[in-house]
């Protein structure tokens, strides 16, 4: 049914479930898989800095996620990214450029009311992606 599964991965806890569903999806039809990370920037007069201070840490937990389906024995790529801001954009792109099928990314941690404010992290990538978007419901 997919041919191409790109996975959105933060490497969180959470982007490690949605590692998960996807490798169980694409063992189901021999999908490729295309890792996706995005290092979103924020830029001042100093120049642009990560908004995660650990993102070397997470860059290495995301390479290890690949690694984990490759020895699974899947058809995995990476392709990882800086931007200022934008990360759902920037993922919907990705996923244009390697025709994927389906999106699977996980759902934010924030509370209801950052929600309903900012919108989740999901509905941004629905408006924007090209393919369906699975959304990995975060562990409470």
């Amino acid at each position: 049914m997919f041919t191409t599964i790109l996975v959105a991965s933060d490497g969180s806890e959470t982007a490690d479930r949605v590692v998960t569903v996807a490798q169980s999806l694409a063992k189901q039809d021999q999908s490729k898989v295309v890792v996706a990370h995005v290092n979103e920037l924020m830029a001042g007069r100093g120049g642009a800095h990560s908004v995660r201070p650990n993102e070397d840490l997470l860059q290495l937990h995301v390479r290890q996620q690949v690694a984990d389906l490759k020895a699974a024995g899947l058809d995995v790529e990476i392709h990882m990214q800086s931007t200022i801001g934008k990360a759902a954009k920037a993922i919907a792109e990705m996923a244009r450029e390697c025709h994927a099928d389906l999106i699977v990314a996980g759902a934010s941690k924030h509370g209801p009311l950052a929600d309903l404010v900012f919108g989740t992290a999901g509905q941004r990538m629905y408006r924007l992606a090209p393919c369906p978007v699975l959304v990995v419901p975060a562990q409470n």
